[in-house]
């Protein structure tokens, strides 16, 4: 009996530990309902973070009308007590976009759909924070110090793989502030998870038929800093909807990759390719040992307000923003992915089964970036016109050698953006906008008698927002 009062009472008082907890918090519940219709003229997946097929892929090339609420996000902010002198909160963020390509179709056209309602939870971001008057320490997953100047698109994947570094990742970050002259300045630093080989690719690359890409063989957590500066000098414009001044940054990121040792399998059919005249030549390859590689970014961006306001009131503001950058094995900020993010740089072997094509790996080196202009008719209805382009440099086509039979590098890929805007109310937003994105290849491809180094596409597309 004294036995199951003890377990009772322990019961009790576990429930009651978490509750005390709670009562010292307070929780505010936010978000908004998004619902997107889309007309592609090509098979892109929702958000556009892919390469465009090439026009003569027939698979790809024919267009779809697609309607989705899967963006639609809520979050918890969670405001708690103080702790050594300073004030901490807490904040969770969810979407139902799993960032798969659910509606991508594969085998011949009319075919092979999957579900286009099979919406999952996604987590974007779980951190707290604590903050001093000039100092800030954050844990958790939250944007990294390179992905916050986002275009103000109805297309949440605005320039990615065309010019926007795009990054949530779990990471543990410290702020200092200092006031400088009539601003602000702002040193970030962070050591961040290694997000090389994305995409849930394979990590055993021994023989043909497995994947030598990275992953999870990351040497070093990624090494991030960043310095900014705010500074209202002749007023403010809007960003996002609220007014902000004059600011400029410069950030970067590091972190080092160990890339296994592949073999080509004599038993396979060839499992790699290089350039030819006007299609890939299919070889067998292999890479020569396990190498060691450095991941890099530099990037960099200003805020200007062009026709600037002193008050609240945005009508006839106008904006300029833009952001530039370079670094090389970019997947890890969905400028590339993990199979065209590296490739070959041939040493010796002639391509066949006995005597295989060895290459050393290489980073592909890319540089890019984006412009927005942006401007407000009135308090309720404005505009925003972005280009972004990312560009590959420094690859030699004549000792480049792909190591799958998937791997097709692009060289150039961009995105532009026309958007009218409309929030007549604080709770609701509307917004209408065209795309045009094209992808160029460094190699052309025959399909029949067809030839084609690019594919483009054509997005017409219209959202509506309910905050909360």
């Amino acid at each position: 009996m004294k036995k199951r009062m003890f377990i009772a009472l322990m019961v009790a008082v576990g429930m009651m530990l978490p509750l005390s907890a709670f009562g010292a918090a307070d929780f505010t519940l936010g978000g908004y309902i998004k619902m997107e219709t889309i007309w592609d003229s090509t098979q892109v997946n929702k958000n556009l973070l892919q390469y465009i097929a090439r026009n003569n892929d027939a698979n790809f090339q024919h267009g779809r009308l697609k309607f989705t609420a899967e963006n639609t996000r809520m979050n918890f902010t969670i405001k708690g007590p103080k702790l050594w002198g300073a004030t901490t909160t807490g904040f969770i963020e969810w979407d139902f976009d799993n960032h798969s390509n659910e509606y991508i179709m594969t085998g011949t056209p009319g075919g092979g759909w999957a579900s286009p309602h099979k919406a999952r939870i996604g987590l974007r971001h779980a951190m707290f924070r604590l903050n001093w008057p000039e100092t800030e320490l954050m844990m958790g997953q939250y944007w990294s110090l390179l992905t916050e100047e986002v275009p103000e698109t109805a297309n949440f994947g605005a320039c990615t793989t065309a010019g926007q570094p795009f990054l949530r990742e779990p990471q543990i970050r410290i702020s200092q502030m200092f006031g400088i002259g009539p601003g602000k300045m702002t040193a970030s630093f962070a050591l961040a998870q290694p997000t090389n080989g994305l995409w849930g690719l394979q990590v055993n690359g021994t023989q043909a038929g497995t994947n030598p890409y990275g992953s999870e063989s990351s040497e070093t957590p990624k090494i991030v800093a960043r310095v900014k500066y705010d500074a209202d000098l002749w007023g403010k414009a809007a960003f996002w909807g609220a007014p902000r001044p004059f600011s400029v940054r410069v950030g970067g990121a590091w972190w080092r990759e160990r890339f296994r040792r592949f073999a080509a399998d004599p038993a396979a059919a060839a499992n790699g390719q290089v350039f030819g005249n006007n299609n890939f030549t299919a070889a067998y390859v292999s890479s020569r040992d396990q190498q060691y590689l450095n991941h890099w970014l530099v990037e960099g961006s200003v805020f200007i307000p062009v026709i600037p306001t002193t008050t609240k009131n945005l009508a006839g503001t106008a904006s300029l923003l833009t952001q530039w950058w370079v670094g090389a094995g970019l997947d890890g900020y969905f400028e590339d992915f993990a199979t065209t993010a590296s490739y070959l740089n041939y040493v010796s072997g002639a391509g066949v089964a006995a005597n295989p094509l060895i290459g050393d790996r290489q980073l592909v080196q890319r540089f890019g970036g984006f412009v927005q202009a942006q401007y407000y008719f009135t308090n309720q209805w404005y505009t925003n016109i972005v280009w972004g382009i990312n560009r590959a440099f420094g690859v030699d086509q004549d000792r480049w050698i792909g190591d799958t039979t998937a791997n097709d590098p692009v060289k150039t890929n961009q995105h532009y953006y026309a958007t009218l805007w409309y929030q007549p109310i604080k709770a609701l937003k509307f917004g209408l906008e065209y795309t045009y994105v094209r992808t160029d290849y460094f190699q052309k491809r025959t399909t029949n008698s067809q030839i084609s180094d690019y594919g483009e596409n054509h997005r017409m597309m219209f959202c509506g927002f309910f905050y909360f």
